[in-house]
Parts: C-alpha cells; sequence; structure tokens
C-alpha cells in the first residue's frame, strides 16, 4: 500500500512535469508506472559494486556468443521495422509530428517499445564485464550511458513514442548490427585477423550522433508539431555522447605511446602503426579495450 502511494505521487510529479502521456501507450508493459525502470537501474548499478566484490577472489565466467547473436538479430528486426513503418507512414525526415500517420504511428511506436527493453537486456553487457572481471571497462562512459538510456526512453515512450523519435534508433539499430557482429567474431581467436576495422566503429558511433543531433535540430529550424522542449533535451543529451566519445577516441586511438612505454611492451606483443596489436570491444556504442 505505501509503495502504490509512492507510485502514485512518483507518476503524479511526472505528469505535472511533462504533462499527459500519450494515451495511444496507456497499458503497455512497463509504461504506466516509472517505478520499474527506477529500480530495475539502481539494482544494475548496485550489481557493478556488488559483482566486482564478488568476482574479486573467483574465477572468470561469461557466455557470450548466444547474447551478441540475440541483440543482433533484435537489431535487425529493429531496423527492418523501423524502416517499413516510417516508409508505410509516408514520415517527413526533417519533422514528423506524433499523430499524422495513423496505424504507422502505432507500428513505430511498438518498435520503439522493443527498443526501450533492449536497453535494458544490455545492461548484460556490464554484467558480462563484471563476470569477466574486465573492471577496467566498466569506465563511466559505459554506465552512464547505458543507465541513462533506459531511463530516457521510458519516457519517450510515454510522451513522444513516434514521429520525430524514429530517427536515433533507426541509426542506432544499424550500428548495433556492426558492433554485436563485431563482439560475436571477436569471441573467436581464428578470426581476430579479420576485425581490424574497430576504430570504424567509433568514428561511426560518432556519425551517428552528430546525424542524430543535425535531425532532432531540424524540427526546431521547421517546426511541425513535435514537443520543443524534446527536441532541445534531446540535442543537448547527444552533446554529452560526442564530447565523451571524442574524448575517448583521441585517448584511444591519437594518443601516442612514450618511446620508453613502446619498449617497455611485454614480449609477443605486436606494435603497428604506434599502437598494440589489442582489441576493442563495446557496449552499446562504447568501445572499450581489451579482447572479448
Amino acid at each position: 500500500e505505501h509503495l502504490k502511494a509512492f507510485d502514485d505521487e512518483v507518476n503524479a510529479f511526472l505528469d505535472n512535469m511533462f504533462g499527459p502521456r500519450d494515451s495511444r501507450v496507456r497499458g503497455w508493459f512497463m509504461l504506466d508506472s516509472y517505478l520499474p525502470t527506477f529500480f530495475l537501474t539502481v539494482i544494475y548499478l548496485l550489481s557493478i559494486w556488488l559483482g566486482n566484490k564478488y568476482m574479486k577472489n573467483r574465477k572468470k565466467k561469461g557466455i557470450l556468443t548466444l547474447y551478441n547473436l540475440g541483440i543482433t538479430l533484435l537489431s535487425m528486426y529493429m531496423l527492418a521495422e523501423l524502416i517499413l513503418s516510417s516508409w508505410e507512414g509516408g514520415y517527413n525526415l526533417q519533422c514528423q509530428d506524433l499523430a499524422s500517420a495513423g496505424k504507422a504511428d502505432i507500428r513505430v511506436a511498438k518498435v520503439l517499445w522493443w527498443y526501450y527493453f533492449s536497453k535494458l537486456v544490455e545492461f548484460l553487457d556490464t554484467i558480462f564485464f563484471v563476470l569477466r572481471k574486465k573492471t577496467s571497462q566498466i569506465t563511466f562512459l559505459h554506465v552512464y550511458h547505458h543507465a541513462s538510456m533506459f531511463n530516457i526512453w521510458w519516457c519517450v515512450l510515454n510522451w513522444i513514442p513516434c514521429g520525430q523519435s524514429f530517427f536515433g534508433p533507426t541509426l542506432n539499430s544499424f550500428i548495433h548490427i556492426l558492433m554485436y557482429s563485431y563482439y560475436g567474431l571477436s569471441v573467436f581467436p581464428s578470426m581476430h585477423r579479420y576485425l581490424w576495422w574497430k576504430k570504424y566503429l567509433t568514428q561511426a558511433q560518432l556519425v551517428q550522433f552528430v546525424l542524430t543531433i543535425t535531425h532532432t535540430m531540424s524540427a526546431v529550424v521547421k517546426p511541425c508539431g513535435f514537443p520543443f522542449g524534446c527536441l532541445i533535451f534531446q540535442s543537448s543529451y547527444m552533446l554529452t555522447l560526442v564530447i565523451l566519445f571524442l574524448n575517448f577516441y583521441f585517448q584511444t586511438y591519437r594518443k601516442k605511446p612514450m618511446k620508453k612505454e613502446m619498449e617497455e611492451l611485454p614480449a609477443g606483443k605486436e606494435v603497428k602503426n604506434g599502437f598494440s596489436k589489442a582489441y576493442f570491444t563495446a557496449a552499446n556504442g562504447v568501445i572499450n579495450k581489451k579482447v572479448q
């Protein structure tokens, strides 16, 4: 009873802050109340802290192949469905409102619900890092991106579940097909020689963020009724990702090792173009050092 009262207060606060929710998504799984999304995020953050403590003196664990395959297939479905549904609705690339496409808007919203849910599934990216004792890969950028996306997309689904919201997930689904395919292949040592394109995944992520900001701001230049505040928030959030990813990119690919560091590399570490022959993996758009 106390939990329900608290839930009612939280939802009333959110409704007062953001206005009426989109009635078309009422009753959809996990959307009517913010508490499940909030508590799952808290559990995610706690699992990182407690998991690292638990794994400190234990052997590494992790099964990645099926997970990577599953996310790749889900991303393929979302990409295809977003393209088909937005095409069906005659979506305007510059600016698309929330209600003019009829059934196609509902179709887009259903795919975006899967996109929101996929952000919950992708918490497992971090859990696998914990189980495999890859604590150096659990960076601020990694945790910030994973935790924030899940919560942001709960808001998107409740207030702006279609229209202009379709563009970012379409790009991101395409990037995830490439990224999780890379992860899946990196599990097999025999495939490492073919994974020369790790650097370009980071570049593709940056291009994705810039394109999303450009698309979002196009609706500010030529409004179509899509909520102005949502456009500004999305652009601001994507800008934080651009800054963090650029910092990562320059730290990883542009910072050349000192001569002394080169001389101290362990035996067997081949160096090419100023970098050790280490592979990089990513989690939901966050590229991290070391082989999976």
